[in-house]
């Protein structure tokens, strides 16, 4: 069962995780060149930020989907896990950068978790 205040807080998460992705995968599709100079910073080849645009919002669109979030999650976990090993090998800050894109797979998981009882029963929480 799941009472209005999950769902609220399940979809304000799903919201925020949603807003930003929006705004991630927007710039990089754009071609914004912002996009550019931070990839190179981070030597990541040029050019690839509107192919990493494309598949983030290919994973978010899977996410938002009713019949494939689960899987949506799935991806978008391994993507911020790719995100956390390209800024772990840049030697960039722990909290700040490294586990920003595992803070946004939690805020995803989380919106899930809390919206939806079939997920909340694969993931339960138990008391010890």
């Amino acid at each position: 069962m799941t009472t209005k205040p999950m769902r609220i807080i399940g979809w304000s998460l799903t919201g925020l995780f949603t807003a930003f992705m929006l705004f991630d995968a927007g710039i990089k599709l754009a071609r914004l060149p912002v996009v550019e100079q931070t990839s190179a910073q981070m030597h990541i080849p040029a050019g690839a930020g509107f192919g990493i645009g494309v598949m983030e919002a290919l994973i978010l669109a899977l996410y938002l989907i009713p019949r494939t979030t689960v899987l949506g999650a799935i991806l978008v976990a391994a993507l911020m896990g790719g995100t956390a090993a390209v800024h772990f090998v840049d030697g960039n800050p722990l909290f700040s950068h490294i586990l920003f894109g595992p803070y946004l797979a939690l805020f995803a998981w989380g919106g899930l978790w809390f919206r939806d009882p079939a997920v909340r029963a694969l993931i339960p929480l138990r008391r010890v």
